[in-house]
């Protein structure tokens, strides 16, 4: 199981520190001070004396690592065995210093989406429960094509939380694909899996937010590929944002926004007139964004951005709006009360 940069040896003799390390998602300078002062892991050594970690340990490492991001002390978890800290993950409360987010450690159903590639083999070499992620269902499909909505059974879920996806060849034809899918299924997290590809195919799908990665090589990587693809799912749904390339409807229509412009205002100022006048103007550049000639794929996707961030500030602009017309006591704006309706 040669690398070309020499950091691991074979499955047969485990990994090296630099290797863990990255696995393990943490610098090497980390790893050794945890394992010097705390003896978090007891890697094998070599006649020479040179440390090499086992899946086992890396395993631990990450889990560890896990838990000190949520707030838990290392030295109050480096000597839990590996059941006591995976309980400990899926607690809804932390202990020994645990965060009041360390109910994060349990798992949210999570519907996820096999595209291309053999991950359904490489689920069962790794030997994977998926149900451990939060995983409850399990959508494979042959190509990006096969997976677009319009093109899929009518049984089908209508969204997916998780995709992870296998290219062969990572052209921007294809990141604009790969963004598309992810928008048309509401995506909360994608993972790429890719053997080849261009710089600028790499940039338009990491500007999206997605996640890239060359093929795994072993039960660890894939393990690991897993758990930041449903550990993104559950950020993202914490944090109650949309996903990048989601959208959402205007709050008021041109009718609404003229009345809010012209009515009086108890604070004399021109605040309302100026925050419809943003709306107009931020809903008028997406549309252009929307609308704006490509001359190639990337271009597309620079302008679906772009409108992506118009769309997201005028959302932000609108409840500015919707706040003002609360401390004005004007009236409730919706679509289901027009202004000529309101209270005086």
């Amino acid at each position: 199981m040669a690398n070309s940069n020499g950091d691991r040896s074979s499955d047969k003799h485990g990994y090296r520190s630099g290797e863990a390390a990255r696995l393990a998602k943490m610098p090497v300078t980390t790893l050794r001070i945890w394992e010097r002062r705390y003896s978090v892991v007891g890697p094998a050594k070599t006649a020479s004396g040179q440390r090499l970690y086992s899946e086992d340990d890396v395993r631990r490492l990450t889990l560890i690592k896990l838990l000190v991001s949520r707030g838990h002390a290392i030295g109050a978890i480096a000597r839990l065995d590996r059941e006591q800290l995976q309980m400990l993950a899926s607690r809804n409360t932390g202990d020994g210093g645990g965060s009041p987010h360390a109910a994060d450690g349990v798992p949210g159903e999570i519907r996820m989406a096999f595209v291309g590639g053999q991950f359904a083999q490489h689920l069962q070499n790794a030997g994977v429960d998926l149900q451990q992620y939060g995983v409850t269902t399990l959508t494979t499909f042959g190509g990006l094509t096969e997976a677009q909505p319009a093109n899929g059974n009518l049984e089908r879920p209508a969204s997916f939380d998780a995709l992870l996806i296998s290219v062969d060849s990572l052209q921007e034809d294809v990141a604009t694909q790969i963004i598309a899918l992810g928008g048309a299924v509401r995506a909360k997290a994608i993972a790429v899996v890719y053997g080849f590809g261009t710089g600028p195919a790499a940039e338009i799908l990491r500007a999206a937010g997605v996640r890239l990665h060359r093929e795994a090589e072993s039960r660890t990587e894939f393990r690991q590929m897993l758990t930041d693809l449903c550990e993104r799912v559950h950020l993202q749904e914490r944090s109650g944002d949309d996903v990048v390339w989601s959208r959402v409807g205007r709050r008021y229509d041109d009718s609404e926004l003229e009345a809010m412009a012209t009515r009086s205002s108890t604070i004399v100022c021109e605040c309302p007139r100026h925050l419809v006048e943003l709306v107009e103007k931020l809903s008028a550049f997406e549309r252009y964004s929307d609308t704006c000639t490509s001359r190639s794929a990337q271009d597309a996707a620079l302008h679906r951005y772009l409108g992506d961030v118009s769309n997201r500030a005028c959302a932000m602009v609108e409840a500015a709006l919707e706040r003002v017309a609360r401390e004005e006591g004007w009236f409730q704006f919706s679509a289901q009360q027009p202004p000529e309706a309101a209270h005086e």
